[in-house]
């Protein structure tokens, strides 16, 4: 185990999902193919809570997309943590 905070760094980095549809249609596919997603789904299923998420994300969706025309481009910021031995 390795226990010297100089042998970790933290680098903060975007990726940016692009997709030829919809942002709500773009929902579908996290839904159907994206584990967390589909986690996420089966969980509200079983608390009658489904119609809410998909709303919620459709919205969300929709308010970080950055392309038009029927088409989706969201930047997705994340932070990278590495380890060196």
């Amino acid at each position: 185990m390795i226990n010297c905070k100089e042998n970790i760094t933290f680098d903060r980095d975007t990726s940016t999902f692009h997709a030829p549809y919809t942002p709500a249609e773009f929902v579908i596919v996290f839904k159907c193919y994206y584990g967390p997603t589909m986690n996420a789904f089966d969980a509200a299923e079983k608390y009658g809570k489904a119609e809410d998420l998909q709303r919620e994300l459709e919205e969300l969706f929709n308010s970080q997309n950055q392309s038009a025309n029927g088409r989706t481009s969201i930047p997705a910021t994340f932070l990278m943590v590495t380890v060196t031995r």
